[in-house]
């Protein structure tokens, strides 16, 4: 979560109940943010061992894929209502645009308007249903936009339909718009620059595998205002984080009689870990007292976090290796871009609250936006060349890519590391042409102040066939680090006595950790034929539960 945190304390293995708040004392985020994960851990593992890796309501599961009339053959239907991924919530839900007046009329009145309603050159669908459905009544009835208008007449919006749609049988016929794979709520495209390009892959001829990807998103007041308290002047009190879902597909495979499969999404590949320590010349023999050489010399406590820049393996190719980024601040450092974004002059609303969260001359940022984030692009840091503090204007060293950061509706923002260049015979950073460092294994890195990382080599398992770590953009770790010890908060390699092992050296050997995320989680959702005739389900993949309402004798003993 890039959010201003002191640390992220739950480990589950620790297998605490609760935070009990005691009086009297100093209150922390981090407890606050503890006890959330404890709970949101019970009930995500109690779902997923009741509902198993995924699976909906029987009465009505949500994410059925549905075919969409031939003329939209590269696109199908995502069905409303709920389905449950490793224990996880998704809803494919919508608000309701109009309730229809049951005359026969072309001209509407809309309830609710938004940005995302506006009109596209894209096909867009709608949907009549029910608000107070009878048994004997119609199924909801989806239509094709055929809009010739939407117009705002004395502060209300109305469209027009080309022609009067059929509601008889409704008896309180209401507009939705439908939810299609080219049109998620969680991959946008921005409407500003390219209309025409929306984020999903194209569908592919040939037969598909169509799966949910399911993670979370840190949100800040950057990317949704509301999360302001006007009252109490506009500060931002707190982050939120959001459950994404996004409907993706890959080529669908046979099993061994040739019928498609609804196998587990391909599965992630080994993904590197990291060990991180303060820098030591020496290691005191007594593991009770502090090392006075583990050299975290910072003036303040930080939360530094390390994630992943450009996906790949690591060594030192330019524009190839997998490359880092890393900050102080754990990346929660941003200024909400106003205006300017796609150029390399920037209009921000705020140049940063005090020194410490201030931009300056030199800085490197990386442009981001609701596109960028949900597709989980790699960024390109580029330096800050000038700043003019009366007009709140930003100058870069170098152009962004021109579709990112200028739509403004897409929350469009810098955000702000702190890597620099360095000696690599002093573990010094060595950055590539995306101002990013590159990510070398086996050797010990400096970050700043002492604190020091080690991305650590895969296990060589089988001499002739050695593993490599695949690094992931998005992957990332946090490292604590306390001015009180001189020392960052990392786990340490122990005896059976529990007392600190050290290398040959004397250091002490900090633990090598997996990413602490972004983790996602797979499930499968149908397998589909695509031709230029239009999506043809082949089969269902989708799991069901329903509520065991037999009597506790009934039920028998595992």
């Amino acid at each position: 979560m890039k959010a201003d945190l002191t640390r992220d304390t739950f480990h589950p293995l620790k297998h605490y109940a609760r935070v009990l708040t005691q009086q009297g004392r100093v209150q922390l985020d981090a407890d606050m943010n503890e006890q959330a994960a404890i709970l949101l851990r019970y009930l995500q593992t109690l779902a997923a061992d009741l509902i198993g890796p995924a699976g909906g309501p029987a009465s009505n599961p949500g994410f059925e894929i549905i075919p969409l009339p031939a003329s939209n053959a590269l696109d199908f239907q995502i069905g409303f209502g709920n389905y449950y991924v490793n224990g996880l919530l998704c809803q494919a839900d919508f608000v309701p645009m109009a309730i229809l007046p049951t005359t026969t009329t072309a001209v509407f009145q809309l309830m609710n308007w938004r940005s995302e309603f506006e009109l596209q050159p894209n096909p867009y669908f709608y949907e009549i249903f029910d608000a107070t459905p009878s048994p004997s009544g119609p199924p909801p009835a989806p239509v094709p936009v055929v809009i010739a208008s939407a117009t705002k007449a004395q502060d209300q919006y109305q469209i027009t339909f080309q022609s009067a749609p059929d509601l008889t049988g409704f008896s309180t016929p209401t507009l939705r718009r439908l939810i299609t794979y080219l049109h998620q709520p969680d991959f946008v495209f921005s409407t500003k620059s390219n209309p025409n390009s929306p984020l999903p892959l194209p569908l592919q001829s040939g037969n598909l595998q169509i799966y949910l990807d399911v993670w979370e998103r840190a949100i800040t007041y950057a990317e949704d205002d509301s999360i302001r308290e006007v009252a109490l002047g506009g500060p931002d009190t707190a982050a939120r984080s959001k459950l994404v879902w996004q409907v993706k597909w890959q080529p669908a495979t046979s099993g061994a009689d040739g019928q498609m499969t609804c196998g587990t999404p391909a599965p992630v590949p080994s993904r590197g870990w990291l060990q991180a320590m303060a820098k030591q010349a020496s290691q005191s023999t007594n593991p009770c007292i502090i090392n006075p050489n583990a050299a975290y010399t910072g003036p303040e406590n930080q939360l530094y976090r390390v994630e992943i820049n450009r996906a790949g393996l690591a060594g030192t190719v330019a524009g190839t290796s997998a490359t880092f980024k890393w900050s102080r601040e754990n990346g929660s450092v941003l200024y909400p871009i106003s205006s300017g974004g796609g150029t390399a002059v920037i209009v921000v609303e705020s140049l940063g609250r005090d020194d410490r969260f201030g931009l300056v001359e030199g800085d490197l940022v990386e442009v981001q936006d609701d596109r960028s984030v949900l597709s989980n692009l790699p960024g390109n840091l580029l330096p800050v060349q000038s700043i003019d503090s009366t007009t709140m204007t930003v100058t870069l060293s170098g152009t962004p890519d021109t579709l990112l950061g200028s739509d403004e509706t897409l929350h469009p923002l810098l955000r702000r590391w702190d890597q620099t260049n360095g000696d690599p015979a002093e573990g010094g950073l060595t950055l590539d042409n995306d101002n990013a460092a590159f990510v070398q294994e086996g050797v010990w890195l400096t970050l700043e102040d002492g604190v020091q990382i080690r991305f650590q080599p895969a296990d060589p398992v089988d001499p002739k066939n050695p593993p490599v770590n695949q690094y992931l953009t998005g992957d990332y770790w946090l490292i604590p680090a306390r001015t009180a010890t001189g020392d960052v908060e990392w786990p340490k390699v122990t005896d059976a006595q529990g007392n600190p092992e050290t290398d040959p050296q004397g250091n002490i050997i900090p633990v090598a950790l997996p990413p602490h995320g972004i983790t996602h989680y797979y499930a499968p959702l149908a397998i589909i034929g695509v031709s230029a005739d239009g999506v043809s389900p082949i089969r269902g993949c989708r799991n069901s539960f329903s509520l065991n309402t037999a009597p506790l004798s009934a039920i028998k003993k595992r």
